[in-house]
């Protein structure tokens, strides 16, 4: 049985990764995050059904509501500012205390979570808004986004360091910034054939040598060489037949998923910052990061243990429970999410973002 399918917190879980529990009442899991008793209630012993759309604000009303445009439908939803807990610094449960001009303008998307509603209110909506899911603008338009990684595939760099059997390749991306990726023995490929194991790299290559690489960003502070990216491949001369979108062999179905999206060079990744909005378990999580410059604009972000670290320290085996909480500021590198994921983007890397004195602390160590 996998780790997310053993726990109480499956269902809540399970809807990140497009499952039916997106569609219906099952969600109430999620919505606890930002319901207060009586919603919960209302939601649990309704019949009511729960259904996931894309909108935009198309009207104030007053300080604390707004009208959303539901884009398939175009129908409107009511949206009531205590739905929102997509700002930085901000305590869940307290956005009622803020006007909603303070989380959406108009003309701004956002993803929510709706039920059906009386049309014949004095508002006048078919749709009753019962969880923002996500503030921010479609993918589809990466000039509003900030942080956007460059697709890395097919690259060419040189050698610029070697150590036994790990390297690394300098190269100019496309605005002729000078970058480096990390690479390894076990990913190098000579001639379309991978070299046997345990032979050092200084066989096949050396410093200065041109080379070819596919790869993803990552963070430069979790490794000695500070390095923005790893290359997943690297060779010399002909490029070995590789097949990305290959299903990534683990126990746990969830995370093979993740893993074929992280590890995989086709993605379209973002740097950037945010918070811990839920721990869902002892190794899956909810963050919310901005991405746009203004910090305005927020998406989710569903990470796996896997990727998280504090202080370099790779939380794989933690009960990550016991070490982030409701609110921590964080740093992330995440992929954008395939259709049917209910999170717009899935970490490849996620951590503590230490800055200050603190920062000055760790960089000592």
């Amino acid at each position: 049985m996998s780790e997310l399918a053993s726990r109480q917190g499956a269902p809540r879980i399970a809807m990140w990764f497009g499952g039916r529990e997106s569609l219906c009442c099952c969600f109430v899991s999620f919505v606890s995050v930002a319901g207060d008793t009586h919603t919960l209630a209302r939601m649990a012993t309704s019949n009511q059904v729960y259904k996931e759309f894309t909108g935009s604000v198309v009207e104030f009303m007053g300080r604390y509501k707004a009208i959303v445009e539901l884009h398939d439908l175009k129908q409107r939803a009511l949206l009531k500012v205590e739905k929102f807990t997509c700002k930085l610094g901000l305590k869940l449960g307290s956005s009622e205390d803020h006007a909603i001009n303070e989380f959406v303008d108009i003309g701004s998307t956002i993803k929510c979570l709706c039920h059906k509603y009386d049309e014949t209110a004095e508002h006048k909506c078919a749709w009753f808004i019962a969880e923002v899911l996500s503030v921010g603008h479609e993918l589809s338009d990466p000039r509003l986004l900030s942080g956007l990684c460059p697709t890395m595939l097919n690259r060419m760099g040189w050698v610029s360091h070697l150590e036994k059997r790990q390297g690394v390749i300098t190269f100019k991306d496309d605005n002729g910034d000078q970058q480096e990726a990390l690479f390894l023995a076990s990913k190098f490929y000579d001639g379309g054939k991978h070299i046997k194991v345990k032979t050092p790299l200084e066989q096949f290559i050396a410093v200065n040598d041109k080379i070819s690489f596919d790869a993803v960003p990552i963070d430069p502070e979790e490794n000695e060489h500070s390095c923005s990216w790893f290359a997943t491949l690297a060779w010399k001369r002909s490029k070995p037949a590789i097949n990305y979108d290959a299903p990534t062999p683990d126990p746990d179905p969830n995370l093979a998923q993740i893993k074929m999206i992280v590890k995989n060079p086709k993605s379209h990744f973002i740097r950037g910052k945010g918070q811990i909005m839920q721990i869902l378990s002892e190794g899956y999580g909810i963050a919310l990061g901005a991405v746009n410059k203004q910090q305005t604009h927020w998406q989710s972000i569903l990470f796996h243990r896997s990727c998280a670290s504090l202080f370099k320290y790779n939380l794989g085996k933690v009960d990550i429970r016991k070490v982030f909480k409701e609110g921590d500021k964080v740093r992330f590198i995440a992929a954008a999410a395939p259709k049917g994921f209910s999170a717009q983007w899935v970490a490849s890397h996620i951590s503590i973002d230490v800055i200050g004195d603190a920062r000055k602390l760790i960089d000592g160590l």
